[in-house]
């Protein structure tokens, strides 16, 4: 139950930390929250209620997530390249393959006009989301603490 816990926390925050930091990251070095900024047709106001819970919203995601990679934990954190498994489900599941027509999935491809958006965006933006989801795949599936008893070890 404790590893139970423990797992289930990990993946939480390692969702809402590696957000934020890829966030922050993306958003100063291709600086697409300018060009979103200008969007007034689809994007909603910055005082909007909705935004300004963001954090509640990752903290949210975060649960999700630990509700569902518990189901496929032993697949994953017991495993040689449980990292890669799950960075491949995330990112076939998540972004190219879901259901909704997201930017960078195959139903955007199909239903949607291509954007507009300047190139630096729209690499930005895919960037962002495959280095967050891989980071979070590796600190995910990292044991820890067998990596803190090697390091004592070897010194």
């Amino acid at each position: 139950m404790k590893e139970n816990t423990r797992f289930f926390l990990k993946v939480t925050t390692s969702h809402v930390l590696t957000y934020i930091l890829c966030g922050m990251i993306a958003q100063s070095l291709f600086s697409y929250w300018n060009w979103i900024g200008e969007q007034t047709n689809w994007r909603k106001i910055d005082d909007s209620i909705i935004l300004q819970l963001l954090p509640i919203f990752q903290l949210l995601r975060g649960i999700l997530y630990g509700i569902a990679l518990f189901l496929i934990k032993d697949s994953i954190v017991y495993s040689k390249y449980g990292f890669l498994k799950l960075y491949l489900i995330m990112i076939i599941i998540g972004i190219f393959n879901t259901p909704a027509p997201s930017p960078g999935s195959i139903e955007a491809f199909i239903y949607l006009i291509p954007s507009n958006a300047p190139l630096g965006v729209k690499i930005g933006g895919m960037a962002e989301i495959l280095i967050q989801n891989l980071l979070f795949c590796l600190i995910v599936c990292k044991k820890w603490r067998e990596l803190k008893n090697k390091i004592i070890k070897n010194k």
